[in-house]
């Protein structure tokens, strides 16, 4: 998930990526990752413990969230380990599909400030690789010998770039292949341009000493960009990444926005990000996110031959969220997609989709996301769909 934490009557921050919007806050407030995800650091897992509709001594619970403070203690002020557990429960777009519940991470983090210019961090997903490209563990060590100067990071990590979701079934990274099959109904593991937890061994750069800003720029190996198909080029070439964050604040900070940009290139393969935002503090966030692949070998994709061709192809995908808090715990969101893959020029095929949900948070650590999807595909009318997601984090 991405981006920053959001500032709730001083106390409360959640780890979401439309509340750097609520809250002016950057990723790197509440996160080791500068682009949000993964581990929390001491900010990030302080201000949201005490979030939920019940408080655990309202119920008798407080000795079970209790725990969470004498693990804290344990590890002391030089490390930090948390995890993340999401499930989902939803239906493919093809009709014929039962429901199903998915386990989308079982994620456990942990990093140590070894020097005080030097900390280690990593991550394992215990739960099943359902992606090609897809990673069960990233790793990587921290450079930084004063905040005023930038970090390397370097290691196996996902780049830095666009915005990072924590929902697998968003469009933006995923091609609109609805000539899969004779249904124009296409599985969304085959559909990946990124997988989610795509990781590559590689170093970055990442610059936030300018508090407005955020620049990152890095090289990867393309290896596990092959398993990915998002590159059908040797396994010796490289990728680069670069990103910048622009996040001003306006009318006595109840303003916030953000405007950046981001690429991911390598030989044959781009993916190229545009996204901005406005939000009013502790109420309403709407964001805007565009992307556009260039796709030197379309059947690199994981996909079939097209008349026994390989073909170029370009996917663009736009996204538009809206987002309202009606309480601390209770956020109603709605968001439209639109993704559209034309290949060879010619053949295009087009996917719209319209989620209507909450991110509902009835007690600390605990969130349930319901949500009513509609699809628009080539196929003749539309198809709507339930569906429910399980988070658990610490």
């Amino acid at each position: 998930m991405c981006c920053a934490c959001i500032l709730i009557y001083n106390v409360q921050l959640f780890a979401l990526p439309q509340f750097s919007l609520i809250s002016g806050n950057r990723c790197s407030s509440c996160h080791v990752n500068s682009q949000g995800s993964g581990l929390r650091n001491d900010l990030g897992w302080y201000s949201y413990r005490d979030v939920g509709a019940f408080i655990p001594e309202n119920i008798n619970a407080e000795g079970l969230w209790g725990l969470q403070d004498s693990i804290r203690s344990m590890i002391g002020n030089k490390g930090n380990i948390g995890f993340d557990m999401r499930l989902q429960l939803i239906r493919s777009r093809n009709e014929s599909k039962e429901q199903r519940i998915l386990p989308m991470q079982m994620s456990i983090y942990g990093n140590y400030q070894l020097l005080p210019w030097l900390q280690a961090e990593g991550n394992y997903n215990i739960g099943p690789v359902k992606y090609p490209g897809q990673q069960s563990w990233s790793a990587s060590v921290i450079l930084q010998s004063d905040n005023s100067l930038p970090q390397l990071r370097l290691g196996f990590f996902q780049p830095t770039i666009g915005i990072r979701y924590d929902d697998h079934t968003m469009m933006i990274r995923q091609l609109s292949a609805g000539w899969l099959n004779e249904n124009v109904i296409t599985p969304y593991n085959s559909m990946t341009i990124l997988a989610p937890y795509f990781s590559a061994a590689g170093a970055e750069f990442t610059y936030e000493s300018i508090h407005e800003l955020t620049v990152n720029a890095g090289i990867f190996s393309n290896a596990t960009a092959q398993q990915n198909s998002v590159s059908n080029v040797d396994n010796g070439s490289l990728m680069y990444s670069a990103r910048a964050v622009y996040w001003p604040r306006f009318s006595d900070n109840t303003i916030n926005t953000y405007i950046g940009t981001s690429i991911l290139h390598n030989q044959d393969f781009s993916l190229i990000n545009a996204f901005m935002g406005i939000g009013l503090t502790d109420k309403l966030s709407f964001m805007v996110d565009m992307s556009l692949s260039d796709l030197q070998d379309i059947s690199s994709r994981k996909m079939p031959l097209i008349n026994n061709n390989r073909e170029k192809g370009k996917n663009t995908s736009y996204l538009a969220e809206l987002t309202w808090q009606a309480t601390s715990w209770f956020l109603p969101f709605t968001r439209f997609e639109y993704s559209e893959l034309i290949v060879n020029n010619s053949y295009q095929s087009i996917i719209k989709q319209m989620v209507f949900g909450a991110q509902v948070f009835p007690l600390p650590n605990i969130e349930i996301r319901p949500e009513y999807r509609i699809f628009d595909t080539s196929a003749p009318g539309y198809i709507s769909r339930w569906g429910a997601q399980l988070h658990l984090y610490y």
